[in-house]
């Protein structure tokens, strides 16, 4: 069994980024996960990144390795802002940041972490075990995702949360039904008619929500007045996007987690406006009452504004987000679980990203709900990576 000083778990933005300013700081550190797994693996074909470019970084302490740089590098127009970036090119560039600024992951995944007097003991699929005095979570989302009750014994492939829907070609043909009006479910009601499936939207607002367009050259005065930020324009957005550690310390955590609920709602990017509209049907104010299958298919009791109708589709995908919960962590030994402080299902972090167990730190969206929601986004690794290399030096 070998013995480890940090290890991180994940090697996604959150995990990579920290990577990068531990190793620049000099920290030994080891770096398990694939890196931007679930990226690669689950996030649909022909993918358009939300964020917009100067947003769609990864974080080195020198800001030596960004988009902006890779891309001159490598001859690709860049603009910061109204370029939407592509799935596939985020991932090229995520590869270059990778290469220069962390160097090699092990690519296991982890079984077991438990707690022991020294500190933490890790096994891995394929691998030794490692025991480590610190140990940091970085495992993104895909352990919270949120399937409405309504569709719960529906198996795959009937349903799918539209983090699963990565090959779009067995749909073709098809008649699919999206639950949500967020940006997944919106860009994969996009990318599902493109491929030649028959989509439609259940949404449960009177409208789908768009967010604003950056229109060319903004004055002095508009960039005051609405300044852009790396979760949208406003005031609001910039506090969110810049000062997680107030958002901390100034809101209980009732408050907290009630704002980090409700804002940064179902909402579209301004450039899948056009691929939608027009283009896939849309049941506004409606909500699936019921399912069940017959027959190889889906059969949906929908309550929409003029009563309930019945919808046979061949295909659900529950586009209905994430909801944080340290208990479907399966890796977690059960009495480490329990020893951790929660607010609901979500870790108390201190400042430092620290939970109640000395040496263990959770990252990402787990720390939203004291953070607030720009740790949903990628953005908020850039306030991660050197807070957690400050507690760790």
């Amino acid at each position: 069994m070998s013995v480890g000083n940090t290890v991180i778990i994940g090697a996604g933005p959150y995990g990579l980024s920290i990577a990068a300013h531990l190793k620049a700081a000099g920290i030994p550190y080891h770096l398990y996960g694939t890196p931007l797994e679930s990226w690669r693996k689950f996030m649909p074909v022909g993918m358009v990144l939300k964020s917009e470019r100067f947003a769609s970084n990864l974080w080195d302490p020198n800001g030596q390795f960004t988009l902006e740089r890779y891309s001159a590098e490598h001859g690709i127009p860049y603009q910061p802002a109204g370029d939407p970036l592509s799935l596939a090119d985020f991932l090229r560039y995520a590869e270059w940041f990778r290469q220069r600024a962390v160097g090699e992951s092990i690519d296991v995944k982890v079984t077991n972490l438990q707690a022991t007097r020294a500190g933490f003991l890790l096994d891995f699929a394929g691998a030794p075990s490692l025991e480590a005095q610190r140990v940091i979570l970085a495992t993104g989302h895909m352990a919270f995702r949120v399937v409405p009750p309504e569709l719960a014994g529906i198996p795959e492939p009937l349903c799918y949360h539209s983090a699963r829907i990565h090959d779009l070609s067995g749909f073709v043909g098809r008649d699919v039904t999206l639950i949500g009006a967020g940006q997944s479910a919106l860009e994969s009601a996009a990318l599902l008619h493109e491929a030649g499936a028959q989509v439609r939207l259940i949404v449960r607002d009177h409208q789908v929500r768009w967010n604003a367009a950056r229109n060319g050259h903004r004055s002095l005065a508009q960039r005051v007045r609405n300044p852009e930020s790396g979760v949208g324009f406003g005031w609001e957005s910039f506090v969110i996007s810049e000062m997680p550690q107030w958002f901390r310390r100034l809101l209980p955590a009732d408050l907290r987690h009630r704002y980090v609920a409700k804002t940064w709602g179902p909402s579209g990017a301004y450039w899948l406006k056009q691929r939608i509209e027009g283009r896939v049907e849309i049941l506004l104010n409606s909500k699936v009452r019921q399912a069940i299958t017959e027959h190889g298919r889906v059969c949906l009791e929908v309550q929409g504004p003029n009563g309930t109708k019945t919808v046979w589709t061949d295909h659900v995908i529950a586009a209905t987000g994430y909801k944080v919960d340290l208990d479907r962590l399966d890796y977690l030994h059960a009495g480490l679980k329990q020893s951790i402080a929660r607010e609901g299902g979500a870790p108390v972090l201190n400042p430092q990203f620290e939970t109640s167990v000395p040496g263990l730190f959770i990252v990402g969206i787990s720390s939203a709900p004291t953070f607030g929601p720009v740790m949903r986004f990628m953005f908020g690794a850039k306030h991660v990576a050197p807070a957690l290399t400050r507690r760790l030096r």
